[in-house]
């Protein structure tokens, strides 16, 4: 399983945000709504998960919410039509523009949000954390722009025999860097910056699902 690295080259971090920002060009709502290979399966569970959580906590309703990283409205869609969008891939903002007409979306980049402190109550960050060498930057950034006793909710791939198999799927970005989190890992990375209220195992244990709550 690949590890947070230490002591991270700028000119590794440069690469992999080069790749989010100009190379990747994937739609989950199109694999994810056509079952389209192994990866589909994945986003489906996520998707149910997601809806699931959402309809448990209740925390999304009537607050201004940003989906930070949210690729093409895979999860967009199942939130207020207030919410806005934010993904540092210019492609990921075009598709999501159709496949979720109405919310406002924009191009941005997680460790420099264009947004004042305190500006939102709910933020959704899924499959999201894991793709960054080093999260510190984006965590604190998502702290700030949410208010005091605000939410985040997200989800990360959790360390698991389970995306051993991954290489079997075909629509799978190559990604430079992605990493797979333990518990414990995660847990003392998210608890730096918020109050975590839950932090639990989901989809056969292959995913970490936790809410948030701003200190």
């Amino acid at each position: 399983m690949t590890k947070l690295l230490n002591n991270i080259p700028d000119d590794f971090e440069l690469v992999n945000k080069n790749y989010y920002q100009n190379i990747e060009d994937y739609d989950w709502v199109k694999i994810t709504d056509n079952f389209i290979g192994l990866e589909s399966f994945f986003h489906y569970l996520r998707q149910k998960s997601f809806i699931k959580e959402l309809t448990k906590t209740q925390a999304v309703v009537g607050q201004t919410v940003l989906d930070a990283g949210c690729g093409t409205g895979l999860l967009t869609r199942h939130l207020p039509p207030t919410t806005i969008g934010v993904d540092l891939n210019p492609r990921h903002i075009a598709k999501a523009k159709i496949n979720v007409p109405g919310v406002n979306f924009l191009v941005a980049d997680l460790e420099n949000l264009p947004f004042a402190a305190e500006t939102f109550s709910f933020i959704v960050c899924t499959e999201v954390i894991e793709h960054f060498p080093a999260p510190e930057k984006a965590l604190r950034e998502l702290k700030r722009v949410l208010k005091k006793d605000g939410y985040l909710l997200g989800t990360v791939p959790r360390a698991s025999i389970f995306w051993r198999f991954r290489f079997l799927s075909s629509t799978r970005p190559k990604e430079p860097y992605h990493h797979y989190f333990q518990e414990a890992e995660l847990k003392t990375l998210l608890e730096k910056h918020f109050q975590i209220c839950k932090l639990e195992k989901i989809n056969f244990h292959s995913t970490l699902l936790f809410l948030l709550k701003n200190k």
